[in-house]
């Protein structure tokens, strides 16, 4: 068994045990208070034994939503079971706000038909007195078990038995002023008492009703965010949702790191919020995804990561990329099997334009020339045999380069199309793109002499 296995059980034993002892306080009590009410005629009284039938059905409720919401996540539950306390709260509060209607309904009625006589004794104040003790030992546990576990279900118990000291007190004053003979004092002390309900209820309702709507205060919101902002590895925070089930804060990230990293160190800053965020909101699971800048190194290795992944694909070459304003074009070359319908290529190259522009944000355009695989055993090296091509060759770059230093020829063909590669020398001087200029004029030239020349490949050494 894991750790969060092991705290789910411990946590849902010692709640269920609360559970368990609410439910025999509030059948002694519904026994006793009906069994007064009866005898007394007392509308308070009445509306205290329907309050403690009531928290009976509603804590009978509470037991089987622990029982639920205390199972761990399973596939159809992948967030856990927490919401199901969360509908249990709200069916409580219902069921609370009908009692307290029909309470003040009743309690009207006495008041106009003055049907307000009736038989007190000692024993109902001492019924009252003790279910005012029960209530205290049981708002005392259940409170600090919603406070521990940030239980919805626990939260409205609370609720539920606090109204249940203070009704019983104001019935009890109420009874009071009743036997000193003001007997409008009863029905009037269980309006008050229903009112107080209903404020209470509307107030949980209200809360409830949101975090079932997945309502997360903005508060919650800033404070991630601040921590988030305190970790200078990080560069933007690209998403934040934040799920609340039961007590659980499931909090979703996508953040962008500072510079190319290494994994470990990418492990470790991880690590580094996860635990911030869980030292300052305490009960949160955290699930991170984060991505490095897009440098042109990074962007290469995502183009080719998504196309190579690609069906149909062989190879790639040529992939440049452009940088125009804040936007990027990238523009590449795509190897296919030879045999693929242009139709379904039209597919394949949408695919994969989507998908870099998913994975890369910043890009406006992405250019793909096709063509087909090369296929190595399908070239012949015809090298030998071109002599005459080679020397026409040097003739017609001499214009850019001393022919003599042209070497090392090589020269493919396949269905008369042939791969031309060579080296010559430069001035030791020329600086990278002086050099790459001169070499695009020596390539645009033998492509034009000579046309069956479709790849040319020039090495270029310092002379």
């Amino acid at each position: 068994m894991d750790r969060n296995s092991g705290l789910i059980n411990s946590k849902g034993l010692y709640m269920k045990k609360i559970a368990m002892f609410s439910i025999l306080v509030s059948i002694f009590l519904v026994i006793i208070k009906v069994t007064v009410a009866y005898f007394t005629n007392s509308i308070g009284v009445f509306s205290e034994a329907l309050n403690n039938g009531l928290d009976l059905v509603t804590v009978i409720a509470t037991y089987m939503a622990i029982r639920i919401s205390t199972r761990p996540a399973d596939k159809d539950h992948t967030y856990g079971h927490g919401k199901y306390e969360n509908l249990s709260a709200f069916l409580e509060i219902v069921i609370i706000s009908a009692l307290s209607f029909f309470i003040i309904y009743k309690s009207i009625q006495r008041i106009i038909y003055k049907n307000i006589v009736l038989n007190l004794n000692w024993y109902v104040f001492l019924i009252l007195i003790i279910s005012i003790f029960l209530n205290i030992i049981r708002v005392f546990y259940v409170g600090r078990a919603a406070r521990k576990y940030n239980s919805f279900a626990f939260k409205a118990d609370f609720l539920n038995y606090s109204s249940d000291i203070l009704s019983s007190t104001i019935v009890i004053i109420g009874l009071l002023m009743a036997n000193a003979g003001i007997y409008i004092a009863d029905p009037v002390a269980s309006i008050i008492v229903s009112i107080i309900i209903l404020t209470f209820s509307l107030r949980l309702s209200i809360r409830i009703v949101g975090n079932l709507l997945d309502y997360i205060p903005k508060e919650v919101t800033d404070k991630v965010m601040g921590i988030l902002k305190e970790i200078p590895e990080i560069k933007s925070v690209d998403k934040l949702k934040i799920h609340e089930v039961g007590n659980i804060k499931f909090i979703n990230l996508e953040i962008c790191l500072k510079g190319n990293l290494y994994s470990s160190q990418v492990e470790n800053i991880k690590d580094k919020i996860k635990n911030k965020i869980s030292s300052g909101v305490p009960e949160s699971e955290i699930i991170l995804e984060t991505k490095s800048p897009t440098t042109e190194d990074n962007i290469e290795a995502y183009v080719k990561e998504i196309i190579l992944n690609q069906p149909y694909v062989k190879d790639i070459h040529n992939i440049y990329i452009y940088n125009v304003d804040n936007y990027i074009d990238i523009s590449i070359h795509l190897e296919l099997n030879r045999y693929l319908k242009l139709e379904k290529t039209e597919e394949l190259t949408k695919v994969t334009e989507n998908k870099i522009k998913e994975k890369i944000g910043n890009i406006r355009s992405v250019y793909i020339h096709i063509e087909d695989a090369r296929s190595e055993e399908d070239w012949k090296d015809i090298t030998k045999e071109s002599e005459k091509l080679i020397s026409n060759i040097k003739k017609e770059i001499s214009s850019y380069v001393n022919p003599e230093t042209c070497h090392n020829f090589t020269i493919l063909e396949k269905e008369r199309s042939y791969n031309l590669a060579f080296h010559c020398r430069l001035k030791k001087s020329l600086d990278v793109k002086k050099a790459h200029l001169i070499v695009t004029k020596i390539e645009d030239d033998i492509k034009k002499k000579f046309e069956n020349i479709s790849e040319i490949s020039i090495h270029v050494e310092p002379k």
